[in-house]
């Protein structure tokens, strides 16, 4: 009640709602401008080649002394001791097992701190019980365990994935052994083809992450962990998945004038943005479209597109055959 009486003065108090959000971009402010923040500007500018296996080199570097991770958390706790309504200026990364804050993103990596809680992996393992999805992000992954919490990782390979991947040629993935971590330890994961499955933690773990964008694969794959079989795929870059539900919302919305800069997308060079994008023409104006299509059945690069093409093809032409017969 007290908590509750004292929110709703907050909520009435603009001076009040204002000095918390100076006190939140302050500290956003100095963190960006930090010595933390400026090491890790300063040691991935330096990088000798753009390449993913150079930024996991650079990043090993910076992840060796996780001191600054301690100074973080104290200044925050802080904040939040000097105001309950302090947010944390960063973005928040949260799973059903995972809660984490996005401390450095640039074009090359986005780099997370983030605590894994050992009673949220229960939980999960008790409902859980049947086949579970195994996943691949198509991203190099460097991991830090600052507090290991006694975590025991299973370890997963697949076909690596490609700009032709297809679902035929996706084969299954296998489970290739198991490791306990322990505090400090740092495990480099190749996205496009391994993968990790936390199965035991006795407490909460404590993790640095580093996402690498270079080199990535143009989808993340998931496997049934029980057959091992291939369950499906999406875009890995956001660029291509807002690509997607852009194109989307503009079939949806009906504004005219969309058909030609819907088109522009059709020579993307990930092969689903291709054909989600010809399903969105199709829908637009389907009359526009069929050029577009039936070149697509002949010229696409990928196997999949023409194959799904020339599919809709056949459709459309069915009741003309009916018709002539």
């Amino acid at each position: 009640m007290i908590v509750g009486q004292d929110l709703q003065t907050w909520l009435a108090d603009r001076p009040r709602q204002r000095r918390t959000q100076a006190a939140i971009d302050d500290f956003g402010r100095e963190w960006s401008r930090g010595p933390v923040h400026r090491r890790f500007e300063d040691t991935l500018a330096a990088i000798p080649a753009q390449t993913a296996e150079a930024v996991a080199d650079a990043v090993r570097t910076l992840f060796a002394d996780d001191q600054w991770v301690d100074v973080l958390i104290d200044g925050l706790a802080a904040a939040l001791i000097a105001d309950p309504y302090f947010e944390p200026p960063f973005r928040a990364l949260n799973s059903d097992l995972h809660n984490g804050l996005l401390v450095f993103e640039n074009d090359k990596v986005l780099i997370a701190a983030g605590v894994s809680s050992a009673a949220q992996l229960a939980a999960r393992k008790n409902v859980r019980r049947a086949a579970t999805s195994v996943g691949f992000t198509g991203q190099v992954t460097m991991l830090k365990f600052v507090k290991a919490g006694g975590a025991v990782l299973s370890f997963w390979e697949a076909p690596r994935i490609t700009g032709d991947f297809t679902a035929a040629a996706a084969g299954r993935c296998a489970r290739t052994g198991e490791r306990r971590m322990s505090d400090g330890d740092i495990l480099v994961v190749d996205g496009r083809f391994q993968t990790y499955v936390v199965e035991q933690l006795r407490s909460s773990m404590v993790v640095l992450q580093a996402s690498i964008a270079l080199d990535q694969a143009p989808l993340s794959v998931e496997y049934d962990s029980v057959s091992q079989a291939f369950v499906g795929c999406s875009a890995a870059a956001d660029s291509a998945s807002r690509i997607q539900m852009i194109t989307t919302l503009l079939r949806k919305l009906g504004c005219e004038g969309t058909f030609e800069p819907v088109a522009a997308f059709l020579d993307h060079q990930d092969f689903f943005v291709r054909w989600h994008v010809m399903k969105e023409l199709l829908g637009i104006d389907a009359a526009a479209a069929l050029p577009h299509l039936k070149r697509m059945a002949a010229r696409d690069p990928h196997a999949d597109v023409r194959k799904a093409a020339r599919s809709v093809l056949d459709r459309l032409d069915a009741p003309k055959s009916r018709q002539a017969a």
